[in-house]
């Protein structure tokens, strides 16, 4: 992607249903602020593409696919990337997950289920055969393999339109002075003090979203300090410090995440556990 790509972080749950939610909820795009949002039920995911600056979402449509729906979500804006996607995965008894976002910035994308399998094809960046991808295990993947089908060839995906993190040398600086700026506005309140973290409940994936936000702009050079003080309060936590660290541990890990936010993690894992250690938790 041209712009900031990253999973997570400001896309947080602002209210869930937990073990109550239920898998058929009805998305929605609201309002939330100054931004829109969307709404599943009682839950809210605000800034569903993270970091990644849109101008406005559109739900896609909805798909049924064995054990889960899909909504397929656009965010739409800026002039060097027109249209990224994101599929939020909805399952009985358990709290939304966002995916990572993809596609190659063009707004004409096609999505079809055919025979329980979800794919979206899209236009290549300069042309050519269209590029697929399909949804698996919670994720949606590029075609390894180039394929025929009725409008004509599908090429494999480009590799950076899974890229979850770009190096700020990739990353115009007023681009990451805007997103930062973003990012830091649309930080809950209740994450930005240990005491009101002990009263907030974080799943898995959503913590897993926030730490990559967090990772990823602590590595560029407008964020090196006002990241880490951001994020420090959530990383003294009694309640939720292993998991923070936890979820920077399973990004190394993942071999589906490029080498670049392997690194990023890494380094603010690193950065976190340095800060803590001169300033431990009571």
């Amino acid at each position: 992607m041209p712009r900031p790509l990253m999973l997570l972080a400001a896309s947080l749950l602002l209210s869930a249903g937990g073990a109550a939610f239920a898998a058929d909820q009805k998305a929605v795009v609201i309002s939330a602020g100054s931004e829109q949002a969307i709404k599943l039920g009682k839950t809210v995911i605000s800034r569903p593409f993270g970091a990644e600056l849109v101008d406005r979402l559109a739900v896609v449509g909805s798909y049924a696919v064995p054990g889960a729906r899909l909504h397929l979500i656009r965010g739409n804006g800026g002039s060097e990337c027109q249209a990224r996607y994101a599929v939020i995965v909805t399952r009985a008894g358990q709290e939304p997950q966002v995916t990572q976002s993809f596609g190659t910035c063009s707004a004409a994308a096609r999505p079809q289920l055919r025979r329980g399998v979800f794919t979206v094809a899209m236009p290549a960046v300069n042309g050519g055969p269209l590029v697929q991808y399909h949804y698996a295990n919670g994720r949606m993947l590029p075609r390894t393999a180039t394929i025929t089908q009725g409008a004509g060839t599908i090429a494999s995906a480009p590799a950076v339109a899974t890229s979850a993190c770009r190096a700020a040398s990739a990353v115009d600086p007023a681009a990451q002075t805007n997103a930062l700026d973003a990012f830091e506005r649309e930080w809950p309140k209740a994450y930005r003090r240990t005491g009101t973290l002990k009263k907030v409940e974080i799943g898995q994936s959503e913590m897993r979203r926030a730490v990559t936000d967090l990772a990823c702009m602590a590595s560029w050079p407008i964020g090196e300090r006002r990241v880490p003080e951001l994020a420090t309060p959530l990383f003294r936590s009694q309640r939720h410090r292993a998991a923070a660290f936890a979820a920077l541990e399973s990004i190394q890990r993942d071999p589906d995440t490029d080498a670049n936010l392997k690194a990023v993690a890494r380094s603010f894992s690193a950065e976190m556990r340095y800060r803590i250690a001169l300033d431990p938790p009571l």
